[in-house]
């Protein structure tokens, strides 16, 4: 299933902690007590217990007036696998914690299908290889997409578009942490877009899509800064086969 394109006014992701932090006094994801339990374990009173000390009232109240102005009441999804295919319960269990807190609806019909773990893929990797979803949605529902950590944003762009061919709308996505635990653009930036068109050319749109499934309109910003680091197409194309390569390597072994 092809991405789908951003709109203008996507907000910036809704970031509470940072990941890691070389000042010991910072609290951060990773170096919770509780994180293995919540992160390999699956356990979910961790995870929610993780988020109850890590959550940004400044973060949560800021997404909680973006949704409410939109009006409505949204549900919320996380990009989960079904039991049994993953041992990370740090997503689902900011889901639940925002649906206690707000009484946001949760959506369980969604699953990410089962493949490789991404959580330490280096980017290209995470370019070249798409996240497939499957499951029901409520069709007109509006979703608020909810992860453990936010980098590149490809899962959250991935889950987003399966959402929006569905019927459905997403209009907002949150994580409990980015590397500096600040509100990161998901969205492709205008900038960003010009000058990958400026360097690329009119025949990049076409490229991505023969090689990626999606026009280059579609790239997270972060995607579309990596993207742009390269030398021109020979080099971005032997980027994408080289990690298409090294996943197929990863699940032969």
């Amino acid at each position: 299933m092809t991405r789908v394109p951003w709109t203008k006014d996507f907000p910036d992701a809704f970031v509470n902690a940072p990941w890691a932090s070389g000042d010991k006094r910072v609290a951060t994801l990773s170096s919770h007590a509780l994180y293995q339990s919540a992160k390999g374990e699956r356990n979910l009173e961790a995870a929610i217990a993780i988020v109850d000390d890590l959550y940004s009232r400044e973060c949560v109240l800021s997404l909680v007036d973006y949704v409410e102005g939109l009006g409505g009441r949204p549900k919320i999804v996380s990009p989960s696998c079904q039991p049994g295919d993953s041992n990370n319960a740090l997503a689902i269990g900011y889901a639940e914690w925002l649906s206690h807190e707000f009484d946001w609806d949760v959506e369980t019909e969604i699953f990410q299908q089962k493949t490789i773990s991404r959580d330490k893929s280096p980017t290209w990797r995470r370019i070249a290889n798409r996240c497939e979803f499957y499951g029901q949605i409520d069709k007109g529902a509006s979703y608020v997409i909810v992860d453990d950590v936010i980098t590149t944003g490809g899962t959250l762009a991935d889950l987003r578009s399966f959402i929006h061919r569905k019927g459905g709308t997403v209009i907002a996505v949150s994580a409990i942490a980015s590397r500096e635990g600040r509100p990161q653009k998901i969205r492709l930036g205008d900038d960003i877009r010009a000058d990958l068109e400026r360097f690329y050319g009119n025949d990049l749109g076409r490229f991505c899509h023969d090689h990626l499934g999606f026009s280059h309109e579609c790239f997270t910003d972060g995607e579309a800064y990596a993207v742009r680091g390269c030398s021109g197409y020979v080099d971005l194309g032997k980027k994408i086969l080289r990690a298409r390569d090294a996943r197929h390597a990863r699940r032969s072994a």
